[in-house]
């Protein structure tokens, strides 16, 4: 309906499914398509008492649930019917509707035997009778589109039915009147009979009044008297609704106000079964749009009926900021390469429900989720700041050079020169002792696990060769001071090769980071890689595999390590003479988490008008949900003294171990010594 603004709700997949509206007026056109699959079996129409003349005996006329009026059906469309790609569609279109006839007897002319014919007017005494029913049927919101006065028997039965409705936390919307002399919620009103005559029963209630396309209110609308502060407006003006043929029928009425807040009032109450029609009215209330006079008044009642603001979270701006203060303090971790996108963690700690002031809950996501620190992908990781094989020492060189090198661009600064001296204590063996180069690097992207783990660690190096036996150890420290890395490596004569490395980390785990609360302390991580090597064909085919384990050190709370954290790594590469170079293709996986259990703590509700928060422990392991392949296709040449030229072209699938990403990079590298 205009105006309205249900769109939210619908986008949310909230279209009154489930909740039953009773429409308590003419009958419902039975077998038009609007309602198909959707009226209540209970619906039916009220048996009315008569006597054909002073003297006649009483008897029973009940008339079929068929509408034969059409203000009804009209209604009912208002409320519920059916978006089917022809025409309006009610506000909760997917609704149940319980359809309770009222209609009274035309007794205009009767005779002792003549048939009794269904009038135009309801039957004031079926309206406490309507209104009962409606609540023992289970319908949640009731709507009722008419006016007038009872007294006696049928106010007193109004009122005990509006007992009912209050006993079981219901709501009843009626309509405001048509008629500009009317009070509406005067004494010995329909309204006020329902309400109380100290109304008491009006937080069960709701009055609808109607507006037009542009806002304005018509010049012949009732007023709702001391019932404006529960009284809504729609756009009720001109409106569109189905007919009791099944034909659309334009028309105005306070009448078509009601049964939208009823259909509004079942959005709500699907989305949040937990809420009754106290708090749904209170809602649609305090959520209203003011028109005309600031606050309350006699035209607009409370404000225009805005579903849109309804469906959102109603507490003080100040409340909102507060919880995302809250999940930033659970959530606020910087995750590396190895862990990818945390497995279980961000759905664990980076979302948590919190209530507004109406207890209404709502899923809340903090702006400091965790969050992937950026390794450089492949970019960084092919552009190695190592010599190619072709230029390290031979046995009968000895030489001592500067040279400049960078340590790629994820380090973000320039490196100190390097300085090595190369020479051949005895015949057939080689020392070469370097400083200030980077350590536990290889050529190529797949040449090291710890890509994506700490900054490049720089330091000094030792290696040792002998008829085909070598043997080395460096050790370096990363720029950022966090990070400080050994290694040792024997390779035999027969290609394989083994290596340990030492990795100590301070305020971070293999690169994850954490705010001073999870404290974590650091890190001491041993791997152990074993590398095969063999010529086949002029083809140099190699295997390496890598197995780490990590001993964390610190956390707290909000995350603590349980056991050890296991990772492993791999690279399978083939090199062949090609063109003056050297032609590679690699395939690789850098290190990734098998195991990395711990307890986390989460938050679950946080209450925005108390700043209560509720946690919860949870077992969690932090194992990324994919793993990263890369493959690289590389060609490298040596020219001239000391210089070497590098191109490439790599594609991972799962980068960063995360499912579904890719990146592919390129590069060229040019040397001069």
């Amino acid at each position: 309906m205009v105006g309205a603004r249900a769109a939210s709700a619908y986008d949310r997949g909230v279209t009154g499914k489930g909740v039953t509206i009773a429409v308590i007026d003419t009958g419902i056109a039975v077998n038009g398509p609007e309602f198909t699959g959707r009226i209540s079996p209970d619906s039916k129409a009220f048996e009315n008492r008569i006597a054909r003349c002073p003297t006649c005996a009483p008897e029973t006329v009940t008339f079929t649930l068929d509408d034969l009026q059409g203000h009804g059906t009209e209604t009912a469309s208002v409320a519920l019917a059916a978006r089917n790609g022809n025409g309006m569609h009610g506000i909760a279109l997917d609704a149940t509707l319980l359809a309770l006839k009222i209609s009274g007897p035309d007794l205009e002319g009767v005779t002792a035997t003549s048939v009794i014919k269904e009038s135009s007017a309801a039957n004031a005494m079926n309206i406490a009778p309507a209104i009962r029913y409606a609540v023992d049927k289970g319908a949640f919101v009731l709507s009722l589109s008419l006016n007038g006065v009872s007294s006696g028997q049928a106010a007193a039965e109004q009122r005990a039915a509006m007992d009912q409705v209050a006993r079981a936390d219901r709501l009843l919307v009626e309509s405001v009147s048509n008629d500009i002399n009317d009070d509406s919620a005067a004494a010995g009103s329909i309204a006020r009979n329902l309400v109380g005559d100290t109304l008491e029963h009006r937080d069960w209630f709701l009055f609808g009044i109607r507006v037009d396309g542009a806002l304005r209110a018509p010049a012949g609308n009732g007023r709702p008297g001391d019932l404006a502060d529960r009284t809504l407006a729609v756009v009720a003006t001109n409106v569109q609704v189905v007919g009791k043929d099944g034909s659309f029928v334009t028309t105005t009425g306070n009448s078509f106000a009601a049964p939208a807040i009823a259909g509004a009032a079942a959005l709500l109450k699907q989305y949040w079964p937990q809420l009754g029609g106290k708090a749904i009215a209170r809602i649609l209330l305090d959520t209203a749009t003011d028109l005309g006079d600031r606050g309350v008044d006699q035209i607009y009642g409370a404000g225009l009926l805005d579903i849109q603001q309804a469906m959102k979270a109603q507490a003080p701006a100040s409340a909102f900021a507060a919880a995302d203060t809250v999940l930033a303090r659970y959530s606020s971790l910087t995750l590396s390469g190895p862990f990818g996108n945390g497995g279980a963690l961000a759905p664990t700690t980076a979302a948590m429900t919190v209530l507004d002031r109406y207890g209404r809950d709502y899923r809340m996501t903090g702006s400091a989720a965790p969050r992937r620190r950026s390794s450089g992908l492949l970019a960084s990781a092919m552009l190695a700041p190592v010599d190619p094989p072709w230029l390290t020492p031979t046995p009968t060189d000895m030489r001592l050079g500067f040279t400049s090198a960078t340590t790629g661009p994820w380090q973000g600064t320039r490196s100190n020169r390097p300085a090595s001296i190369a020479f051949s204590p005895a015949p057939g063996q080689s020392v070469t002792l370097a400083t200030n180069v980077t350590v536990g690097q290889g050529t190529g992207f797949s040449g090291s696990a710890l890509r994506g783990v700490v900054a490049t660690p720089v330091g000094q190096s030792f290696a040792w060769v002998s008829s085909g036996w070598s043997a080395g150890f460096a050790s370096g420290t990363a720029r950022d001071g966090r990070a400080a890395l050994r290694t040792v490596s024997l390779t035999t004569p027969v290609g394989i090769s083994v290596e340990l490395s030492d990795l100590a980390e301070q305020g971070q785990v293999l690169g994850l980071r954490g705010a001073s609360g999870f404290a974590l302390s650091g890190g001491r991580t041993t791997l152990a890689t074993l590398t095969a090597s063999r010529g086949i064909a002029g083809l140099l085919l190699s295997a390496r595999a890598t197995a780490a384990t990590t001993r964390v050190e610190g956390g707290s709370d909000l995350l603590r390590f349980t056991g050890p954290l296991v990772g492993s790594a791999f690279a399978f590469d083939a090199a062949r003479r090609l063109a003056g170079g050297t032609a590679t293709l690699g395939l690789s996986s850098p290190l990734r988490l098998e195991r990395a259990r711990a307890t986390v703590q989460a938050p679950v509700a946080y209450d925005l008008m108390s700043g209560a928060l509720t946690t919860r422990t949870a077992s969690i392991d932090l194992m990324p949900t994919a793993r990263e392949l890369d493959v690289e296709l590389g060609w490298s040449t040596a020219f001239g003294q000391g210089r070497s030229l590098r191109l490439g072209i790599a594609h991972a699938v799962n980068a960063g171990h995360v499912a579904g990403v890719h990146d592919t990079a390129g590069f060229a590298t040019l040397v001069l010594r």
